[in-house]
């Protein structure tokens, strides 16, 4: 049976805390800073640790266009505001459910091992997976193991919890 209770964030969801722009909805902003100060209502929030790895990747991409060392702080300068957020961290790597399916979705064909790994979580803890990636979210709905898994995008979100608390 399905925890509808819980939503796994893709590291999409994390990027705008450390300066990475990204638009995915009208209001997103907004809702954006509500999803990281009070968590979602009635909804336990997880965030795996490989996003943040995929974080500082993104940053380091950053910095080796502008060589400008405020771009590398932002990390030390966020993570505390990421830890503590109502968001839990979830450690996929060591969790050897999230592991095996993220090796099951890797060899059928998703070729990025961290949003397998991110998937993977979601499977282990029985969340909703939040993500933007449509590629992914193909391979998902063609793997019996995750092909029930409920996937919403930013805007599923919106419809199913900001929009009915209103």
């Amino acid at each position: 049976m399905k925890n509808t209770n819980s939503v796994m964030l893709d590291t999409t969801y994390v990027l705008p805390l450390f300066g990475i722009k990204l638009t995915l909805y009208e209001d997103f902003k907004e809702e954006f800073k509500h999803l990281w100060k009070n968590g979602l209502k009635r909804y336990e929030v997880y965030l795996p640790s490989i996003c943040l790895i995929e974080t500082m990747f993104k940053l380091l991409n950053e910095y080796r266009k502008k060589e400008d060392m405020s771009i590398l702080e932002r990390y030390q300068l966020i993570l505390p505001t990421v830890l503590n957020s109502p968001i839990k961290i979830f450690n996929p790597e060591i969790d050897i459910k999230s592991s095996s399916i993220a090796s099951i979705i890797r060899s059928s064909g998703h070729l990025d091992y961290m949003d397998c790994w991110i998937a993977g979580s979601a499977v282990s803890i029985n969340s909703i997976l939040l993500t933007e990636d449509k590629e992914l979210i193909n391979i998902l709905k063609s793997i019996p193991e995750t092909k029930k898994l409920i996937i919403w995008s930013w805007s599923d979100l919106v419809i199913n919890i900001f929009k009915k608390k209103k």
